[in-house]
């Protein structure tokens, strides 16, 4: 693949493949694939495969089958593709689509899964929809995303910034935020109401480390992770750049002399499909 320097849309998915997939992308990876149960001549589509994560690594794991991934991002597919090598076109095909509305036939996947399903999509409810519909009766639906408690450091000082400075509708992004990502048990209720049986949410915890704020906010992975909303949290005052100059100041201040730790509360929630009733 031939990489033109000046192709900033390229230098991204780079800088994606770089530092958010094996510091970040990878600890939610590793725990989709040991949930993913593969049958025989298994049919796996990928909801969100970005640069071929975990993707190529499904199928490893696929005897006599093959994997679909989709990414609405052309350039992430370019190097998902190089990734694939000589699989490509036979047993791994990289599409551009959406996962909220699927361009598939009902009922022919064996798997779906979606790593980091937040970073393509915060339409939950038309994922699993769509994820319902195209697996096979008692197929296998994964997926990954931080819940609630990810970023909470972050978050409390976007509400003692609210507070001391009459805020109130940054306040109120910043409970819309938090309340987006969802608990272990919201879940949980939400697989089982769109018809999936034998629902478990696995939860770990782990942290990201940094010096000072500009570490933070300059880091590639906090960028793609969680910047974009912190932003929006910002963006409902009339001086966002304010808020977040300020939110710099915060952790600063706060946490002077000492690293600055970033809480990430991972999940895994996985479901199947309910099988077709016998017929009598």
């Amino acid at each position: 693949m031939t990489i033109n320097p000046h192709d900033a849309a390229l230098e991204q998915a780079l800088a994606y493949d770089a530092a958010f997939v094996p510091r970040f992308a990878q600890r939610f990876g590793e725990r989709l694939l040991l949930a993913l149960d593969l049958p025989p001549r298994a049919n796996v589509l990928d909801l969100a495969c970005r640069t071929g994560y975990p993707a190529v690594q499904v199928l490893d794991r696929v005897r006599d089958g093959r994997v679909i991934a989709l990414d609405q991002d052309a350039r992430f597919l370019e190097l998902a593709r190089a990734r694939a090598g000589t699989d490509l076109g036979r047993r791994i095909f990289f599409k551009q689509g959406s996962p909220t509305s699927l361009g598939f036939s009902d009922e022919i996947f064996t798997n779906v899964i979606g790593n980091l399903i937040d970073r393509a999509t915060g339409d939950r409810t038309a994922v699993l929809t769509e994820s319902a519909r195209v697996l096979r009766p008692g197929g296998q639906l994964a997926l990954t995303l931080p819940l609630r408690g990810s970023f909470l450091e972050v978050v409390d000082m976007l509400r003692e910034i609210a507070l001391r400075h009459d805020l109130g509708g940054l306040g109120e992004r910043v409970d819309q935020y938090v309340h987006a990502m969802p608990t272990v048990e919201s879940l949980r209720v939400e697989f089982e109401s769109h018809g999936f049986e034998r629902v478990s949410v696995d939860a770990w915890e782990f942290s990201l480390e940094y010096a000072s704020s500009g570490d933070l906010l300059s880091d590639p992975l906090v960028q793609s992770a969680a910047l974009a909303e912190w932003r929006f949290c910002a963006e409902a005052t009339d001086q966002p750049d304010d808020v977040m100059l300020e939110l710099r100041r915060c952790i600063d201040t706060y946490f002077e002399g000492r690293r600055f730790m970033l809480t990430v509360v991972g999940g895994c929630a996985v479901g199947q499909r309910a099988a077709a009733p016998l017929d009598e």
